[in-house]
C-alpha cells in the first residue's frame, strides 16, 4: 500500500479521536521544547535527521491536527487546473474564471485548458483574507459607532429631561459650568 501523495494538494484529515489529538499535542510539545531530534528511518534501517524547515512543517502540521483541524499540503511549483485552484479556495469554478477575467488571478493557456500558478492561487487567498478581516474590522466599528450613537441619544434624551425638570437654580449652576469650560477653551 504506498501512501505517496498522488495529487497537487495533499489533504490530511483531523485527528477522530482523543487519543490522535493527544498525540499531535505531544509532537507539538517534543517539537517546541527544542530538545529533540526527529529522525526518518528508511525501511532498510538508515536514518534522516529532519532540518529546521521539515521540523517547522512537522509542527504547523502537528499543531492543526492538535486543534482537530484538518491539514492541506501543496506544492508551489505546480500549475493547477481552475478546479483545483477553486478548491484551494474555497470557491466554484466558475468563479475562478471570473479571478481570471478580472486580473486577480494570472492565467496560462496550455492548449484548450486554463492553468494557475500555486503561488499566484495562495496570494489570492491571503488577499482576500486579508479584505475579509478589513471588512470585519469595519463591520466591528460601524456597530461601536452605533451603540455609541444610541448610547449618546440616550444621555441627551436623559439631560433634555434632568434640564426641563431642574429647579431654576440646578439650571443657574449648570449654566455657569459650562461658561467656565468654554471660557477655559477660548484662551
Amino acid at each position: 500500500m504506498s501512501t505517496a501523495p498522488t495529487r497537487v494538494v495533499e489533504e490530511i484529515s483531523p485527528p477522530t479521536s482523543p487519543e490522535q489529538k493527544k498525540s499531535a499535542r505531544r509532537i507539538v510539545n517534543l517539537i517546541l521544547d527544542g530538545t529533540t531530534e526527529v529522525m526518518l528511518r528508511l525501511p532498510e534501517g538508515e536514518e534522516h535527521r529532519l532540518d529546521s524547515e521539515e521540523l517547522r512543517v512537522l509542527l504547523a502540521i502537528a499543531l492543526a491536527r492538535a486543534e482537530g483541524q484538518r491539514v492541506s499540503v501543496i506544492s508551489h511549483d505546480v500549475m493547477l487546473s481552475p478546479q483545483q485552484a477553486a478548491e484551494l479556495l474555497g470557491v466554484s469554478r466558475p468563479m475562478v474564471y471570473r479571478f481570471i477575467e478580472r486580473g486577480d488571478l494570472e492565467a496560462t493557456r496550455v492548449g484548450t485548458h486554463w492553468r494557475l500558478s500555486t503561488t499566484d492561487v495562495i496570494a489570492l487567498a491571503e488577499r482576500r483574507s486579508l479584505l475579509m478581516d478589513r471588512v470585519d474590522t469595519g463591520f466591528d466599528r460601524v456597530t461601536e459607532a452605533m451603540l455609541s450613537q444610541q448610547k449618546s441619544s440616550t444621555a441627551k434624551g436623559d439631560a433634555e429631561e434632568s434640564w426641563r425638570t431642574a429647579t431654576p437654580e440646578e439650571k443657574k449652576r449648570s449654566l455657569e459650568r459650562v461658561r467656565k469650560r468654554t471660557r477655559g477653551r477660548r484662551t
